[in-house]
């Protein structure tokens, strides 16, 4: 699954994604964030032809992820793309911090529904590369650069064409690394999370 992820550097988000997606309209994602947890608000673009940045609260009716291989049978039309420049995973209540090889910011396939507090979405999870599959067997589907315009559409995708979106980023790509168990307090956002303090807590006997 997908449970907490990154937005740190809003600045390059903008810089690298700002020919495609207009920002001018929204705000809330230039404040850098290091645990974004569900039900709060995420920077995303749904498929509605406006190809604007907006806020979507994570979670639809409660579900925070949809499972690619249910999405693949049902090819639906309400799609969105949620910005990360980096997700977490535990195994054994230890987090693990995993990135692009490149530390560049990216985009998560998402969906969307319209609720009364507004658009809400989840992030489609999918089997695990080889870099995640240690630490999890489920992982985010990233979007590659040249899937975004595809995902985004507002046509009916082919059960085959989502799939071959819907797949594991290559693990080659990625690097991860372990991080502090402040992580598991979804109200913790500050830099520190990305210490790895676990030596330190063992000493302590924490």
């Amino acid at each position: 699954m997908c449970g907490r992820f990154t937005l740190i550097d809003p600045d390059r988000l903008e810089r690298f994604y700002g020919k495609r997606f207009r920002f001018e309209e929204f705000s809330e994602y230039r404040l850098p964030r290091f645990n974004i947890a569900p039900t709060q608000g995420v920077a995303g673009v749904r498929n509605d032809g406006r190809d604007t940045v907006e806020s979507l609260i994570w979670g639809i009716r409660g579900r925070i992820n949809a499972r690619a291989e249910t999405v693949a049978s049902a090819s639906p039309r309400n799609r969105c793309i949620v910005f990360a420049d980096g997700f977490y995973e535990w195994r054994n209540k230890r987090p693990t911090y995993f990135t692009l090889e490149t530390d560049e910011p990216f985009a998560f396939a998402g969906l969307w529904a319209a609720s009364r507090q507004g658009a809400e979405c989840t992030i489609v999870t999918c089997e695990p590369n080889d870099l995640v599959r240690p630490i999890h067997d489920r992982m985010p589907v990233i979007l590659p650069q040249d899937a975004l315009e595809v995902w985004l559409s507002q046509e009916y995708l082919a059960e085959d064409v989502v799939r071959s979106i819907l797949r594991p980023y290559p693990g080659v790509s990625m690097k991860g690394r372990p991080v502090s168990r402040r992580l598991n307090s979804a109200r913790y956002d500050a830099p520190d999370v990305l210490v790895d303090d676990d030596p330190v807590q063992e000493r302590l006997g924490l």
